[in-house]
């Protein structure tokens, strides 16, 4: 019989209570929550007392944990780290216990924040990191690539539409979050995670073009990617981006691109505020068949995912479909079992994260070089023009917070519960960064491939329940705080998150979510604060006129010479809540 093991909860937002804990409870036969760390006081005492977890397993912060630990005074086989804000520090803490960790998307925010996790797995000798990608271990997902192989593929087409965070969590028991930590500890929350960001996104980046970073790329197509990885491998080239309304964040993002066999991807996420419900199909050709696969967001425990086949066989068209037996949510979980028990290797660990979070640079480069700016720094007059370049000057905002964009509660990381990242949705990117000395190349889309209508307010998701400041938001650095999504490839695991909230993949353990006490408003600075998935709202951008918007294919810079725009006329429509995660 497998082994019980033994878990600690770190952070307990939005996509702790939506998605994990219900799938901790429900496997009783594998699992037993023995420890549960949250930095506000109010949400680990109201959490635990929801999850039944009794005083003496609760912790302040991720020392607090590992001294219990070294005292004996708990036990803990594994951990999942769902916390907002940074976390790198506290996984290199755990991991030097020789503790193997689930952690919630996004793992970092560069290429040499996540190298420190990889680079001290490398030294150990051991995968300790497992990414939170629910949908990469879905029964159907792991179909896929049974119906049509990838020496016959001939087109993958994955899109998503996101809502705003009340479709993805208005059903799951979560306690709201709170603002009883004191400011300072929260200002400097969002100074360390600001600092992260821009380390990621450039010090060249405006405001606006952090904000599509953390919560359009890292929180939402990074979770296709997963996907994508799990069946078919990795994109070899990244061949076009789009990314509109012009001026609005998130908005809609559409990627083509080509697997190392020749065969084409095309990545489509569109954050959809005011949309009823979450959507995320999967469509994949080859010569003969016609695969459809229809994933739902892992916080929906009790819905199951559907694959469906079309071929043609005797002269006659036939259809296939399937429904899986288990929820995302729980299959990652029994995945994680065997990586803890077996060392069973997961889709997606610290090494894809990292390239992953190259890939997804270079995304975001692409479409700041065809607004004809950079992402490197401009040298002002007082610097050597041979080569030193000027910091970015972009602040946080009163309402930013300290989370993941994938909207993760942040445990006891030091990150303030609920901040998100500064810059407002929906608005166009502030300054503009040096000119390079050739802009990428744009190229008019075929007409095969439809446009999404404008009038979307451009933020990551918000959860419901937990927010910005205090309330947990979208993961993945995207100022939100416990959210996040999840895929699966072959490679080890977000996901689609919103705010602090994964899908969860249980559907027994669903209430409704209550709202925060009045007494538990955030102060005056932090009021503007919106839930974990949501984009940060910008109020000043709400009184412009809209900019007109240009919708056309842009091409990485490095691979094309000069180019032009073409115009597509568009106007962003009215400013909503944020994204939220799947």
């Amino acid at each position: 019989m497998p082994k019980t093991l033994n878990i600690a909860v770190i952070g307990a937002g939005t996509m702790a209570q939506a998605v994990h804990l219900p799938v901790l409870r429900r496997r009783w036969d594998r699992f037993a929550v023995t420890a549960l760390v949250d930095h506000s006081p109010r949400r680990r005492r109201e959490s635990s007392e929801v999850w039944g977890i009794g005083e003496e397993a609760r912790y302040e912060s991720v020392a607090d944990l590992i001294a219990a630990v070294r005292a004996k005074s708990v036990s803990v086989d594994a951990v999942v780290l769902s916390t907002d804000g940074l976390h790198v520090d506290d996984l290199l803490q755990l991991m030097k216990r020789g503790l193997p960790i689930l952690v919630e998307p996004p793992l970092g925010y560069s290429e040499d924040e996540i190298a420190r996790v990889a680079d001290f797995e490398r030294m150990t000798g051991r995968r300790l990191v497992m990414m939170a990608y629910p949908q990469q271990y879905d029964d159907s997902v792991s179909r896929m690539a049974e119906q049509i192989a990838t020496k016959d593929l001939r087109m993958v087409d994955h899109e998503v539409l996101m809502p705003a965070s009340q479709p993805l969590f208005g059903g799951a028991h979560v306690t709201t979050s709170s603002y009883d930590l004191p400011s300072e500890v929260r200002a400097q929350r969002r100074t360390n995670l600001q600092a992260a960001v821009v380390a990621g996104s450039g010090d060249g980046a405006t405001q606006r073009d952090r904000d599509l970073y953390v919560k359009g790329l890292l929180t939402g197509v990074a979770h296709q990617l997963a996907v994508l990885e799990a069946v078919y491998g990795p994109v070899a080239r990244l061949v076009a981006v789009r990314h509109w309304p012009k001026g609005v964040i998130p908005g809609s993002l559409e990627l083509l691109g080509e697997l190392e066999g020749g065969a084409q991807v095309r990545l489509v996420w569109h954050y959809l505020p005011f949309a009823p419900e979450y959507s995320e199909t999967i469509q994949v050709l080859s010569a003969r068949r016609r695969m459809q696969v229809e994933l739902p967001a892992p916080s929906h425990g009790d819905r199951r995912s559907t694959v469906s086949l079309r071929e043609k066989k005797a002269g006659v068209v036939q259809e296939t479909s399937t429904t899986a037996a288990k929820g995302s949510a729980e299959l990652m979980w029994e995945a994680f079992h065997a990586f803890v028990e077996k060392g069973t290797l997961p889709y997606s660990g610290a090494a894809e994260a990292q390239t992953q979070v190259a890939l997804l640079r270079e995304v975001l480069s692409t479409i700041v070089v065809a607004d004809g700016r950079s992402l490197e720094a401009e040298p002002t007059d007082d610097e050597d023009p041979a080569g030193e370049e000027s910091t970015s000057e972009d602040s946080t905002s009163e309402d930013s917070t300290g989370e993941d964009s994938t909207g993760k509660d942040s445990a006891g990381d030091g990150s303030t519960d609920g901040e998100a990242a500064d810059g407002a949705d929906g608005t166009a990117a502030d300054g503009s960064g040096s000119t390079p000395d050739s802009s990428p190349m744009m190229v008019t889309a075929p007409a095969a491939v439809g446009v999404a209508a404008g009038g979307i307010d451009g933020t990551a998701a918000s959860d419901g329940t937990d927010g910005l400041d205090g309330t947990d938001g979208v993961n993945g650095n995207g100022m939100a705080e416990d959210a996040e999504p999840s895929h699966r490839a072959g490679v080890a695991e977000q996901s689609h998150r919103a705010d602090d909230a994964e899908p969860s993949h249980r559907a027994d353990v669903v209430a409704d979510t209550t709202a925060a006490p009045a007494s538990d408003a955030t102060p005056a600075a932090d009021a503007g604060a919106q839930s974990a998935h949501e984009p940060a709202r910008d109020v000043e951008s709400q009184l412009l006129p809209a900019d007109p918007v240009v919708n056309a294919w842009v091409v990485p810079a490095r691979q094309n010479g000069d180019a032009t725009e073409g115009p597509d006329p568009e106007t962003p429509g009215d400013r909503p809540e944020g994204p939220a995660r799947p």
